[in-house]
Parts: structure tokens; sequence; C-alpha cells
């Protein structure tokens, strides 16, 4: 769905006035030339006219201790009690989650300024002084107290502008904050499966460097016993050498993954993870992905939205154009007292029309509309780019969750092949077929399909996250 820039922005009420204040718009207008006054409607980024009126937003901020619509709890898709606890910790205190809350209350209480500025302004004052007008006057003294009221009246509509551009700002914040609970989720989520098969492979890797110590201990027999040379023990020395090396890799990187877990769960604390040896396959979505997913992305319908507050400011910068007219009210109650005369008081009321026109700005109102019109260019740039790479989004995540499952399905099989390898060579040993190196090599050789079996296992459910990133949560 592709956003029109129209090609005026213009909106007018549909307030009623006497003819005479009619008649003297319609001149005042006139001398802005070219510029057209529409029938009561707003145009939107789809080109569909809004109703006129006060504007209502239904934007409610997000506290972050409150729980997520259905289409962003897909974590529970994997019945994994520990995994959903990290992600509720996480969408409750993530300094992100509450920048972005407060953003939300921020663009509320600009859109709610927006709505007051259309409302009629009532203001009370009061003055109280003394002074002396000659030399020969006595002093005197003057007080006065009332009440004034003003109602800029939105005959072009520039209040309703303001109240679709505050508006549309506020969806984006909201919608932000949509796209950052998604985020988020999916970041814990990739980081607790990151450390399952972290503490995974160390198991392996620890069963890996017994039997590679125990092969260092039959080849320094055999060269012993003059039945081999050293070669065979320094190669398995070296091999003990690097399964070590690579133990202690791990367990840097699961130190370091465990660190980035504590700050996207928004705490200092280290969290306790609990492995489980059997854990369920991933869900594989029931169908191919449905375009219509991309429009419910929120970084799309953040995207959209800017785009909406682009094309109201443009539709504003052009009003500064127009005239202004509001009505004003005034009621004041005075006394005045000079010397020992007698004090003088009395009640004023004042109304009346206030029309002004832009007439020499040197230029102003048109460069702010040129700049206004050109970031109404890059935020259509900027959601036809958002569209294009949600796209790519979902193509590739699903192209990624169906190699991972074929990667998976071969490496299920390689490790199957070893299992059975490792079987052999234990019978062969038992029927003094074969001798005690030959079991080692087996069980090592099964070890590291294992291995590999486990992250191509990790690699199954990374792309299983990273196709609920990419349909927003919902597949």
């Amino acid at each position: 769905m592709r956003h029109i820039f129209p090609p005026d922005f213009f909106a007018r009420s549909g307030a009623r006035f006497p003819k005479q204040l009619a008649a003297l718009l319609l001149m005042a207008a006139g001398t802005c030339a070219g510029l057209p006054v529409q029938a009561d409607t707003v145009p939107t980024r789809n080109g569909v006219a809004a109703q006129s009126g006060p504007a209502r937003s239904a934007i409610a901020p997000l506290p972050p201790q409150s729980d997520q619509t259905t289409a962003h709890v897909w974590w529970r898709e994997f019945a994994d009690t520990q995994l959903q606890s990290l992600i509720a910790a996480a969408l409750s205190a993530n300094q992100d989650v509450q920048i972005a809350v407060a953003r939300i209350r921020q663009a509320q209480a600009l859109l709610d300024g927006a709505d007051a500025d259309m409302k009629p302004q009532l203001t009370a004052g009061a003055e109280a002084k003394r002074f002396r007008e000659t030399g020969t006057v006595p002093m005197s003294s003057r007080s006065s107290a009332g009440l004034r009221a003003s109602w800029e009246l939105d005959v072009f509509g520039r209040g309703k502008l303001l109240q679709n551009a505050a508006q549309a700002d506020a969806a984006s914040q909201q919608a932000a904050l949509s796209a950052l609970q998604i985020t988020l989720a999916a970041d814990v989520a990739s980081a607790y499966y990151d450390l399952r098969l972290l503490a995974q492979r160390q198991t392996l890797l620890t069963q890996a460097i017994g039997l590679a110590q125990r092969q260092l201990e039959v080849a320094q027999r055999k060269f012993d016993a003059g039945a081999a040379t050293s070669l065979d023990a320094d190669r398995w020395r070296a091999e003990l050498a690097q399964d070590r090396a690579s133990q202690a890799q791990l367990q840097s990187q699961y130190q370091l993954r465990l660190h980035q877990l504590a700050i996207l769960l928004g705490q200092r604390a280290l969290p306790q993870i609990q492995h489980v040896a059997e854990v369920q396959n991933p869900a594989a979505p029931p169908a191919r992905l449905d375009i219509s997913l991309i429009e419910r992305r929120p970084d799309v319908q953040r995207q959209a939205n800017q785009l909406d507050a682009a094309l109201a400011r443009a539709g504003l910068a052009r009003r500064d154009l127009y005239p202004n007219l509001s009505i004003s009210w005034a009621g004041n109650r005075d006394r005045l007292q000079s010397g020992s005369d007698a004090a003088v008081s009395g009640f004023s009321i004042g109304y009346g029309l206030t029309l002004s026109l832009p007439v020499l700005d040197g230029g102003r109102i048109r460069s702010n509309i040129a700049v206004q019109d050109a970031r109404v260019l890059e935020a259509q740039a900027e959601y036809d780019k958002a569209l294009l790479a949600a796209l790519n989004d979902v193509d590739s995540s699903w192209q990624q969750w169906e190699d991972s499952n074929t990667v998976y399905r071969q490496w299920q099989q390689a490790s199957q092949a070893s299992e059975l390898a490792a079987a052999k060579a234990e019978r062969l040993y038992q029927a003094g077929a074969s001798d005690v190196s030959a079991v080692l090599d087996a069980r090592r050789a099964d070890l590291k399909a294992q291995d590999a079996l486990a992250q191509a296992d990790a690699a199954r459910w990374q792309s299983a996250i990273a196709l609920r990133r990419a349909a927003a949560g919902a597949v």
C-alpha cells in the first residue's frame, strides 16, 4: 500500500458565520493567490478523508508491567516456563521499554495540548497600583480585576491538522513500543537458547576431554612398550590442549552471553539459568506467511504514522498563508481614587473579532512549506524502505527456517550413523577384533557429531525466533 503525496493539504471546518464575516474572510483569502479552500476533509496518507471535529486519541500508554497482546506472546508456543519468566522480567524492567513508555506519555501530553488549543481560553487577572501624574496632584490608587476569554476559530483547519500531527506522533510512539517489545522478547529468547547450546557443548567437550586423556594414556603405554612411536602420544597431547582451549573459550562465551541477558533483563545480577536435557522441538508455522502480516509489523506502522504526521505538518505550514480569526471578550471591574476624593468604580465589558493576515514575511512561510514538503518526501522514502525491509526480512527468515530444518535432519542422520559406528567398535573390542584406540576414536567421532547436531538444533530455534520476530510475533 503506497502512500500518495496529495497535491493539496488544505482543510476547512464546518463552522457557520454571518454573511458579512464570510465575505470579509473570502476577500482576505483572495489575496492568497493560487490557494483554494476545499471541503470539510483532511487528507491522510491513504487518500481517505478524515471526519471533521475534535480528534480523540485511542492511544493508551502501556505501563512496563502490563501483559502483552496475544500477537506478542509467541514464546508461549515453546512451552518453556523459564523462558516465559525471563521474557516477562525483561518486558517489565528493561530500560529501553521504560524509555519508550515515557515517550508515549510525552506524545500523549502533546496530543492533549493540541486538543486544548482548539478550545476557548479563559484567563483571570487583577492589578493594584499607586501613582502620581504631576507634582501638584496627590497620590492616586487604581485597582482592577476581571476575566478575559478568547477563541481562535478553526476556519481553515489549522487546529485540526495540528491535532492530526500530534495524534500520528502518539501512534508512532505506540508502534515503536510494540516493535521494541517484540524485538526484546526475541533477543531474550535468542540469548536463552544460546546459553542452552553453550552449556550442552561444554558437557560434550568435557566428555571429549576425558576420551582424549584416555587416548593419551593408551598411546603413552604403547610407546613405553615399544609398540608405537611418540608421534601418537604427541598428537593426543595436542588434541587434549586444543579441547581444553575450546572449553575455556566456551566458558568465556557463556559468561558473556549471561551478562548480555542480564542487560536485557534490566538487572545487574547475573540470572540463574536451569538447563534441561530434553526440550521439545520448535513449533513449525502452519503455512507460509501471508503478505498481509507485513502491514501488522509495528516498524512498518510506525513509519506510516510518521508519514501521516509529515503530511499533516505540510498542510499546517500552508495554513500560515491563510488569515487567522479569533473572538475575544473581556470584563473588568475598575476602582480609581485620587487623594482624599471619593473612589470612582465601574464595570466594563468588551468583545470583538480579530483578523490577521500575513502580508510580507521575507519568504519565511514559503520556506517552511518547502521544508515540510521535503520532510514528506523523506517520510515517504522511509516508509517504502521499511516496507521493503519487512518483506525481505520475512522472506529470509522463512528461508532460514527451511534451511535450518534441512541441515538438522542431515546432522541427525550423521549422528545416528556415528552412534552406530561407536556401538560396532565397542562390540569388536569386546570380541577381541580391535583395540581400545579404535573404540575411543569412534566415541570421539560420535561426540563431534553430537556437537554438530546440537548446533544445528540451536540454529532451528534461532530461525523459529527470527521467523516470529519477522511476523511481528504472529505466525
